[in-house]
């Protein structure tokens, strides 16, 4: 078997099983992350987004046991996601993020009383006759315009 030295205590070995590599060396350091990670997430308020990739990744990071000198870093200052971020920038948060459960009712409850009025009969019909007379008011827009250019060569 071909070992390879990754640090003081863990060895890559070429001719090992999978199953063995993942109990012997990835299983004890991500099982404590996914702990850690659901707590976090149970902790977070229902309407904040929580993101369990970035705090995976910042947990591995910081509890990596071959630079067991490292201070915390944030995700942010992390160097290869420094990079990442340089050359694809990450989308702002949905509105969704920043509103209180109060707001997002109200937004969610006008936009149904909105939908509830437009569906109505009569507004149906207001609405075919506004479309009508957009319409009509452009065109007669439109060669009023022509008008104007048409006496100022004359």
């Amino acid at each position: 078997s071909v070992c390879l030295q990754m640090a003081s205590d863990t060895q890559l070995c070429t001719e090992e099983r999978p199953e063995t590599y993942l109990e012997r060396a990835v299983f004890p350091i991500l099982m404590p992350a996914l702990g850690a990670m659901l707590h976090r997430a149970l902790e977070t308020e229902r309407r904040r987004r929580f993101n369990s990739l970035d705090y995976l990744c910042e947990y591995l990071y910081n509890h990596n046991p071959m630079c067991s000198d490292r201070n915390h870093v944030n995700l942010s200052d992390i160097p290869f996601v420094k990079d990442e971020w340089s050359i694809r920038p990450r989308p702002p948060p949905p509105l969704s993020a920043f509103l209180t459960e109060e707001k997002a009712a109200r937004i969610i409850q006008s936009a149904y009383r909105g939908y509830l009025i437009r569906k109505k009969g009569d507004m149906q019909v207001f609405r075919t006759w506004l479309k009508g007379y957009r319409k009509e008011a452009k065109a007669a827009r439109s060669i009023q315009g022509w008008w104007r250019q048409l006496k100022g060569l004359l």
